[in-house]
């Protein structure tokens, strides 16, 4: 007769509130990269802590809603690696050098140790006032922002009733903006959440649309990045990368649907292609500053990023359906050369690490 095999499953010991498994999945060498995940806990976040083979890693806790406690840590990954965590019960470790959030009576600033300043505004028009570095002013004033495209191809402009900080450091900075937003004589509710981590000096936005009148055909966003010199020099993540130049008065496109991609330099097609599917990246570049742009759910069912000569940058994610609709973004702003400014590869925000949690 066969005796029955036993297995010990492993429990969580008295201490230990929940365990982490992080891999990397993309095949991308990482550096200090910003992780975001959420475990069940009645525990204060004041009474958690985060460790890796007995030592402790800095971590920010945050409480969502009752029972519900988000993690942001930062960690370096090889390829395809994965490493393991453990959160416990006990008295986390004082973070250095931390990030925070200042208000004024129309922005909030959002501030990082080494002198990087992202002011965003309270009612939200423009998206973002400037981003500041103690060297250099990446965006120019008067940008649009967030814009809905509404019935008969007309856009609108959002804007925020109300914004509150829903994280405020020491690893990661949160604002939301909810509004109700008037598009003829029916209305949607909008949310936006921007999310700094402070291992990047980039920006995730985070736009969600609640439609059921079916009103909104496309989100859109634009910045005025500010340049110096031309020509503008572009690289967009098509099927490959593709590389152009922008002249006074040009603009240089990439469009994207399941199907194709198309890139077209002052109207004219520049290059076109149809396998592998476009990625959705492009970087805006003059001689000393770059900026890197990520769109999530590129080309599903349709986006496109297009930049002008002048700086003026602008996505969107076009013939959307369904009662919710949403646009991810990322803007992340660096020095040249970008390969040394970023650290961090368009795919990389596009394709974070994959969190497994077990509590």
């Amino acid at each position: 007769m066969k005796l029955a095999t036993l297995v010990l499953i492993p429990t969580l010991a008295a201490a230990q509130v929940a365990r982490l498994e992080v891999s990397e999945t993309a095949g991308l060498k990482r550096f200090g990269y910003p992780v975001r995940t959420r475990i069940h806990t009645s525990l204060s976040p004041e009474k958690l802590r985060l460790t890796a083979q007995a030592a402790a890693v800095d971590a920010q806790f945050t409480r969502i809603n009752e029972g519900v406690v988000e993690i942001d840590f930062a960690l370096d990954l090889k390829p395809w690696e994965k490493r393991r965590f453990l959160v416990e019960e006990g008295v986390p470790r004082p973070v250095s050098s931390p990030m925070s959030i200042e208000q004024t009576a129309t922005s909030y600033v959002v501030r990082y140790p080494a002198g990087l300043a992202f002011d965003v505004p309270k009612n939200l028009p423009g998206l973002l006032n400037s981003v500041k570095t103690p060297a250099f002013e990446y965006l120019m004033p008067g940008s649009a922002g967030l814009i809905f495209n509404g019935p008969g191809n007309v856009e609108h402009r959002a804007a925020a009733t109300t914004s509150r900080i829903v994280k405020s450091g020491p690893l990661a900075c949160v604002l939301r903006f909810d509004s109700t937003e008037r598009l003829g004589d029916r209305t949607v509710k909008s949310a936006v959440e921007l999310e700094f981590p402070r291992s990047k000096s980039w920006a995730e936005v985070r736009w969600t649309v609640d439609d059921p009148d079916a009103l909104v055909s496309g989100l859109i966003a634009e910045v005025n990045l500010r340049v110096e010199g031309q020509p503008l020099i572009v690289d967009f993540g098509a099927g490959t990368m593709i590389y152009a130049t922008v002249r006074s008065g040009q603009s240089a496109k990439m469009r994207a649907d399941a199907s194709a991609w198309t890139i077209e330099v002052n109207g004219e097609s520049y290059a076109a292609g149809r396998d592998p599917r476009a990625e959705g990246w492009a970087h805006v570049m003059d001689r000393r500053r770059a900026t890197a742009v990520a769109i999530g759910d590129f080309a599903d069912p349709e986006g496109s990023i297009e930049t002008w000569a002048d700086g003026r940058l602008r996505i969107r994610r076009d013939h959307l359906d369904g009662i919710r609709k949403s646009l991810t973004f990322w803007l992340h702003f660096v020095d040249m050369p970008v390969q040394i400014g970023a650290a961090t590869s368009p795919q990389s925000m596009m394709r974070p690490p994959v969190v497994r949690v077990e509590n």
